[in-house]
């Protein structure tokens, strides 16, 4: 499996047209590709010209297919003047979860309304950690992932991911069934503990709360009645 976690910035005359675009380059990546599983799109909620893109494939053959379909050639050059900065792009592997979980997004018998547009909440968390806590980090953050997915009512998934290149980033993207269940999270004893044991371990320079990167927000693209659930892995 091949993960591309991607960190846009717009400008802010243009993110409507944006907005619209990158759907488009979703809609034809999912329903079409017969290798990407999820295109995710997230918009931050206090910053809205920071975009994430969270898409996964089956391995870097279909990646390399992605490229080449005209939907995101059409996306890449109708959006060029519309980004504000380079776009960021970490290729991961995954490392949580690596039991059965799901991981396909499209349900194209679900009813299409407004209704079900942005409910969600979304974590798009790049995290910096040293090299030599990068192993502990991720025993300790799949702990958390277990008790999420299978304790939280509100917790649709927990993925973690690292980057290949970067072994020392990692991520994590985390969706709940809205903002309250996310601050629901933060209150379980899972987290507490993640949070304690892992203090320490961030590389020097990074913080969560100065972090610039992290991405917190509704789902743009696909609406909430498409599959979002990751089931309840035990590992």
């Amino acid at each position: 499996m091949e993960i591309l976690m991607v960190r846009i910035r717009v400008r802010p005359q243009h993110l409507e047209d944006f907005v619209g675009e990158t759907i488009g380059d979703g809609e034809g990546s999912v329903l079409r590709e017969p290798g990407c599983r999820r295109f995710d799109i997230i918009q931050d909620e206090d910053e809205p010209t920071k975009f994430g893109l969270c898409e996964v494939y089956d391995d870097e053959a279909a990646v390399e297919d992605h490229l080449t379909r005209p939907h995101f050639q059409k996306w890449q050059e109708t959006t060029a003047d519309w980004i504000a900065e380079d776009i960021g792009v970490s290729k991961c592997r995954l490392v949580f979860p690596l039991g059965d979980s799901d991981w396909d997004s499209a349900r194209s018998a679900s009813v299409k309304s407004g209704a079900f547009d942005r409910g969600l909440y979304v974590i798009h968390a790049p995290l910096l950690i040293e090299d030599d806590r990068v192993q502990d980090f991720i025993d300790a953050v799949s702990l958390d992932g277990v008790g999420s997915v299978n304790e939280e009512p509100g917790c649709l998934r927990f993925d973690v991911f690292q980057n290949r290149e970067n072994p020392g980033e990692l991520y994590l993207y985390e969706v709940y069934v809205n903002k309250e269940a996310f601050e629901y999270h933060t209150r379980t004893p899972h987290f507490e503990r993640w949070f304690e044991t892992v203090t320490d371990w961030y590389a020097p320079g990074f913080s969560l709360e100065d972090s610039t990167d992290i991405i917190k927000g509704p789902n743009v693209w696909p609406p909430d009645n498409w599959n979002w659930s990751s089931g309840r892995p035990a590992r």
